[in-house]
């Protein structure tokens, strides 16, 4: 059986529920291609920046917002005791919107629900699609039942691990930064009502943020692999001591709970130099993630279809449109995938300079200007690569100014360590940006 469609979308998770909403105009025949028959319950992204929401229509937003908390920003906690350093959203822009925090179930729950609802749009679930081509070109997809849907245009929105990136031999880095503790919390208080909170002082740092009324999210970053029954006391006796109250309470009697509460994801940077070829592209994850600390692979998937739908607009799919689409999908997501990446590693520093660089981040957040520039970059309000690197500079002349003060620890060692880490950073930056 072969059929005609203009737009076939392989994966039917986040990003392919919000292409398949975008992309819907009365006029294309959609069809959307899930490999699993039942929703994943699998933990994964859950906090989406504002800059990237008006993707969404209204009605739809609404209806993620209800089932969801807002998120006015973020609460970064130097260390136990201390204070946080307040990171609103509106410190950017003052008409910026607010954030948004929801359980990623509910969330791709209502992202198909709002797509069957779009007309044109069909979705099939249990079907295992790959592509198939014509003279060098993608033409459709073949399921693993044998059915064909001609397409002018397939896009890959498999995640992560995309097959069809590998199918497609589009080259990709993937690297295993560390591993995610996912710990949803009921009838939790967080310190700064409304904010997302990256708490430090614990061997990882721990992200924390509201999904719904009463629930927040815990995420725990654990660098080695451990054994699932053996992380709940890993979690108390180490990670605990770093969560302020009432929100630690909160936290222990979850684990105190049934487990079921408690997942463990591995958390992958995957690098593209591509993601495009004729008559196919790669969206979201499927072209590159970094560690989700800074909520990027979120503003990125967000991003790809916003500007998907841009290109598309315009013209047919044509190469030149995957082209365009392609180069402005990277000069976004590789200042995102930086930044998480610097960040990851300052506050993950287990070196002699180690309490410069986090002593010096919170420094440069005294000023208003600094936590404007941060939270902009942060949400993805500021996407530029010169800006990235205007504002990291100005952190790592602040971590050496305390190491040439005696502040972390023997001033030789500490230095040789700060420079290996400068140079090592700065390598990648240019790197990511060739």
């Amino acid at each position: 059986m072969t059929e005609q469609a203009d737009v076939a979308i392989v994966g039917g998770g986040f990003t392919g529920a919000a292409l398949a909403c975008a992309l819907a105009d009365g006029r294309r025949r959609i069809v959307v291609f899930e490999a699993r028959r039942t929703p994943s319950a699998r933990f994964a992204g859950e906090l989406l920046h504002p800059t990237r929401l008006g993707v969404f229509d209204d009605a739809l937003l609404t209806r993620l917002r209800r089932r969801g908390a807002d998120v006015l920003g973020f609460a970064v906690v130097p260390e136990p005791g201390r204070p946080a350093t307040l990171l609103p959203y509106r410190a950017a822009s003052p008409d910026a919107p607010l954030g948004l925090g929801i359980e990623h179930a509910v969330l791709v729950e209502e992202l198909r629900r709002a797509a069957a609802e779009r007309p044109g749009v069909e979705l099939r679930f249990g079907a295992r699609a790959e592509v198939t081509y014509h003279e060098g070109r993608a033409i459709g997809v073949r399921t693993g039942e044998g059915d064909r849907v001609n397409a002018d245009l397939v896009l890959g929105a498999e995640g992560r691990h995309s097959p069809l990136r590998a199918q497609l031999g589009l080259p990709a880095a993937t690297r295993l930064v560390s591993f995610t503790a996912a710990l949803r919390v009921r009838k939790a208080e967080l310190p700064h009502a409304g904010f997302g909170h990256v708490l430090l002082g614990a061997p990882g740092p721990i992200l924390a943020y509201p999904i719904g009324p009463g629930d927040v999210r815990m995420c725990f970053d654990l660098a080695s692999n451990p054994h699932l029954p053996s992380v709940p006391a890993r979690l108390r006796a180490q990670y605990a001591p770093a969560v302020p109250e009432p929100l630690r309470s909160a936290m222990l009697r979850s684990l105190d709970g049934d487990g079921e509460e408690l997942q463990l994801v591995a958390n992958h940077a995957v690098r593209t130099t591509g993601c495009v070829a004729p008559g196919v592209a790669l969206v979201g994850d499927a072209g590159g993630c970094a560690h989700p600390l800074t909520a990027a692979g979120m503003s990125v998937c967000l991003n790809d279809v916003q500007v998907l739908a841009d290109e598309l607009a315009r013209s047919r799919p044509s190469v030149a449109a995957l082209r365009r689409f392609e180069l402005r999908r990277y000069r976004f997501a590789r200042t995102r995938e930086t930044l998480t990446d610097a960040l990851y590693e300052l506050v993950s520093h287990t070196g002699e300079c180690g309490p410069a660089l986090r002593g010096a981040l919170f420094n440069y957040w005294r000023s208003a200007r600094a936590r404007s520039a941060s939270i902009a970059l942060l949400s993805g309000e500021d996407s530029s690569s010169l800006a990235l690197g205007r504002e990291w500079s100005r952190v790592l002349v602040g971590a050496a100014t305390l190491v040439a003060r005696g502040a972390s620890g023997p001033r030789v060692a500490a230095l040789g360590d700060l420079l290996a880490f400068t140079g090592a950073r700065f390598r990648r930056m240019l790197h990511a940006h060739d």
